[in-house]
């Protein structure tokens, strides 16, 4: 929205994020983000749902209505803006459309917001009108169409003796395509990995594709969280926020002894990664992580993501006959093995080879009779006389 108030401040203290809208911190809001906060909601939680609220009420300014008044038709018009207003990043593209990779396969994004960031927003501001109803701070009605029947969990008290019953989307809700595991070919992580320019990057890719953590959870790296003697890292594991041990191979710490002789801040407690460029150094972001894989994509025309790493390091893992599908549980840190069972699959990319290789092979020869036999009368006992 161009020229749009309101914006997400970061509090140094006390809740992490608030809205500020249009020009003084919005009371709703920080009281449901607060009630998040106590909730031991993360940071980064609090920061999607503040920029949620905020697309919300900047898409009622416009529409002059009080965000206690909205109604259903509201809620609808923000879905159709959301499916055909350009996104952030389709701008900075130059407004390209959506396309298919051809190394890939994999299809670009579109230029509206995605089916899950949708329904992610919506989300958001059932649970911002639920809370704001119980709280008495002014709606009259939840104007987001109930995901369920009284908002409830999907086979609740389900009767393991009967069938489970499919529930139909709700208002509005995006129809969200089935994802899948996208492993990266050897060849291709080989010519990623030469067009990469530092030994921070290189230690990065080495340990993403052999240890198989999450992206962020290596970014989080501390110094006194490796070992170099056994080969481990530990990491904070997203969602039970454990801190947990993961091995790595010994390629990925030898990329990180010659990224650490390079002068990099190495207090103990400070961060592991640091930006290399600029007036002082800066933790390595998220976002600056992935331009850094995409940058070194551009010669092959792939658009792998970050966490297609962790992908490649568990198909690698369950291609080693080593290793028990519960192994690779243990080093993934899944909580239920049917997570790890996903990639168990066959990717296309080999079904199709197979496919290709079966009809390429000669067919048998048709049956026959050895001449030492009665022709006629084993045809009759098998049953092949017509």
């Amino acid at each position: 929205m161009t020229g749009a108030v309101g914006r997400v401040v970061e509090c140094a203290s006390g809740l992490p994020f608030q809205v500020v809208f249009p020009d003084v911190e919005h009371a709703a809001a920080s009281l449901y983000l607060r009630d998040l906060f106590a909730s031991d909601c993360s940071p980064a939680t609090l920061r999607s749902y503040a920029y949620d609220l905020l697309r919300w009420f900047r898409f009622l300014d416009q529409r002059l209505v009080a965000w206690e008044r909205a109604e259903r038709v509201d809620v609808r018009a923000f879905v159709e803006y959301m499916r055909s207003t350009p996104t952030a990043t389709t701008l900075r593209r130059g407004g390209r459309g959506a396309g298919v990779n051809a190394v890939t396969g994999r299809a670009s994004r579109g230029t509206g917001f995605a089916s899950r960031t949708i329904n992610h927003q919506l989300s958001v501001l059932a649970g911002f009108y639920d809370f704001a109803l119980n709280a008495d701070l002014g709606p009259l009605v939840n104007p987001v169409p109930a995901q369920r029947s009284n908002r409830g969990r999907t086979n609740a008290h389900h009767d393991p003796m009967s069938d489970f019953r499919r529930h139909p989307r709700s208002g509005y809700r995006q129809r969200v395509p089935r994802s899948g595991w996208s492993g990266i070919p050897d060849e291709y992580v080989g010519q990623i990995f030469d067009a990469l320019t530092c030994h921070r990057d290189r230690a990065l890719l080495s340990f993403w594709l052999s240890s198989g953590v999450r992206a962020t959870e290596l970014l989080e790296l501390r110094h006194g969280d490796y070992d170099f003697g056994e080969h481990t890292i530990t990491v904070v594991t997203k969602g039970s926020r454990a801190r947990e041990r993961v091995p790595a191979s010994p390629d990925a710490f030898v990329w990180l002894g010659l990224y650490m002789r390079e002068g990099q801040p190495a207090a103990p407690g400070d961060r592991v990664w640091w930006t290399r460029t600029g007036a002082e150094h800066r933790p390595l972001t998220y976002h600056a992580a992935r331009a850094m894989f995409s940058r070194a994509q551009r010669e092959i025309g792939s658009n792998w993501t970050l966490h297609d790493l962790r992908h490649t390091a568990a198909e690698r893992l369950l291609a080693d006959p080593a290793f028990t599908l519960v192994d690779v549980q243990t080093v993934l840190r899944h909580v239920n093995i049917a997570t790890t069972t996903i990639y168990t699959q066959p990717r296309m990319e080999d079904v199709l080879a197979k496919v290709l290789e079966h009809f390429s092979r000669p067919k048998p020869p048709p049956a026959a009779v050895e001449p030492d036999y009665d022709e006629a009368a084993v045809r009759e006992l098998l049953g092949w006389t017509p």
